[in-house]
C-alpha cells in the first residue's frame, strides 16, 4: 500500500513539472509596440505562439538592450529579441527574422531638399542612441555619436550641433516633430533572435524557424501584426516574407 501510494504521488509529480513545461526567458527592451511590461507587443505574442505549442512557458523579461544582449552572450539562457544581423559574436542566429526597422533619418528642413539617401550621410555628423549600431549597416563612413535617448537626439538637432539623427522610425509614429524638422525612410534593417551556442540553443533556433515557417504560410504572422497596430506600418516588410518563406518551401 505504501509503495503504491509513493508510486502515485512520484507519478503526480512528474506530471505536475511535465504540465507545468520549461520556463523560457525571452529578453527585450521596453519598445513601443514590440515589448511591454504588461507581457504585450509583437515580439513576446511572437514567443509565445512558437514556443507554448512545445510545452515552454513564456518568461518576459524587459530590461536595456545592452543587458538583454548580455543575457545570451554571456549568461547562455533564453533568446534576445531585436538583434541586427551579425551585431554579436558567438551566438546561434536563425533564418527567418523577428522584424525589422524602418532605418528613418531625422533632420532639419533646411537639410531635406538636398537629401540623396545614404550618400548624404558621409562624412556628416550623425546621431543615434547609445547601444545601437547602425554603422556596421551603412555603407558610407560617418562622423557618429551616441546619445542617451530621443529627446537628446531631437534638441541637438534643432540647436544645428549635428546633421542627421536615427533611429526606428515605427517608435516614433505618434510623434509630432518640432517645427523646422523633418524625417526620411532610409531603409528596412531585419532584425533577428539570438540564441546560445549550445545544443539548448540550436533547439530553440530550430524550432523558431519551424514556427515562423507555419506562421507566415498560415496567414497568423499578419493577424499578429495586425494585433499589435503594425500591420500598415509594415505591410511591404511582410510581403517580402511571404516571398521568402514561398523560396523556401520551394526548396
Amino acid at each position: 500500500m505504501q509503495l503504491a501510494r509513493f508510486t502515485l504521488l512520484l507519478c503526480c509529480g512528474l506530471f505536475s513539472l511535465t504540465a507545468r513545461g520549461e520556463v523560457l526567458p525571452v529578453y527585450c527592451d521596453d519598445w513601443p509596440g514590440f515589448c511591454h511590461q504588461d507581457g504585450g507587443g509583437l515580439y513576446l505574442d511572437l514567443a509565445r505562439h512558437i514556443y507554448q505549442p512545445l510545452g515552454y512557458r513564456i518568461r518576459p523579461q524587459l530590461m536595456p538592450y545592452k543587458r538583454a544582449l548580455a543575457m545570451v552572450t554571456k549568461g547562455g539562457q533564453g533568446m534576445t529579441m531585436g538583434v541586427y544581423l551579425h551585431e554579436v559574436e558567438g551566438v546561434r542566429w536563425p533564418h527567418y527574422p523577428d522584424g525589422a526597422d524602418d532605418v528613418t533619418v531625422f533632420m532639419l528642413d533646411k537639410w531635406r531638399a538636398g537629401w540623396q539617401g545614404e550618400q548624404s550621410l558621409a562624412q556628416q555628423r550623425v546621431l543615434w542612441q547609445r547601444g545601437w549600431a547602425f554603422d556596421k549597416y551603412i555603407g558610407v563612413p560617418m562622423r557618429w555619436y551616441e546619445v542617451n535617448s530621443h529627446q537628446d537626439a531631437m534638441s541637438l538637432l534643432q540647436k544645428e550641433r549635428y546633421r542627421y539623427y536615427l533611429s526606428a522610425g515605427v517608435l516614433h509614429t505618434d510623434e509630432r516633430l518640432p517645427p523646422g524638422l523633418n524625417r526620411v525612410f532610409l531603409r528596412w534593417l531585419p532584425t533577428y533572435p539570438i540564441f546560445a551556442s549550445d545544443a539548448a540553443g540550436l533547439k530553440l533556433q530550430q524550432q523558431w524557424d519551424q514556427g515562423m515557417a507555419r506562421l507566415i504560410h498560415s496567414g497568423e504572422l499578419t493577424r499578429l501584426y495586425r494585433e499589435n497596430g503594425l500591420l500598415d506600418y509594415y505591410r511591404d516588410f511582410l510581403r517580402g516574407l511571404r516571398h521568402k518563406g514561398e523560396g523556401q518551401s520551394a526548396r
